[in-house]
């Protein structure tokens, strides 16, 4: 099925990664669990980060631990709405965007506005990992998808 999605032309490329992680997320059911590289020193650092400086320490560790649930493992994109992720962890949309606001300040994630035809404004926005915290790739495409992003930056507030 994974195969015949990711053949089909004309499909929009965000329904196609959802139907690809879905179909991941069951095929890992049946496997028993999904491959992310996660570093250690790096997750220990957004978790202390967010610990000591979020205006909302237990509802960023909630989220954060979502975003891996949800991950485009092709990709590095985060697949749920913010809308989403709220109801996940019980909190208000804008609650999100603040605490994942804080993520992308500090570096574990990054964001990208995309439009969509026929809506106004700059677009939504499109959260991905950074693939210096946590990845599936391997070898030269994870050397250099590492090179492009943004070290971890220390901030204080």
């Amino acid at each position: 099925m994974r195969q015949a999605i990711l053949a089909l032309p004309g499909l929009p490329e965000r329904a196609v990664g959802a139907i690809v992680a879905t179909i991941d997320q069951q095929t890992a059911a049946e496997n028993g669990w999904t491959f992310v590289m996660l570093s250690p020193a790096d997750n220990d650092l957004v978790v202390s980060w967010m610990l000591e400086h979020s205006k909302r320490p237990q509802k960023a560790m909630r989220l954060w631990s979502k975003l891996f649930l949800h991950l485009d493992r092709i990709t590095g994109e985060i697949l749920q709405t913010r809308d989403e992720l709220a109801e996940a962890i019980g909190v208000k949309a804008d609650h999100v965007s603040e605490i994942m606001g804080e993520l992308e300040h500090f570096g574990a994630i990054s964001k990208q506005r995309v439009r969509v035809a026929g809506m106004r404004g700059p677009g939504v926005v499109r959260y991905f990992m950074n693939p210096n915290v946590a990845t599936h790739q391997t070898g030269v495409i994870r050397d250099n998808a590492q090179k492009a992003a943004p070290t971890l930056t220390l901030v204080k507030g």
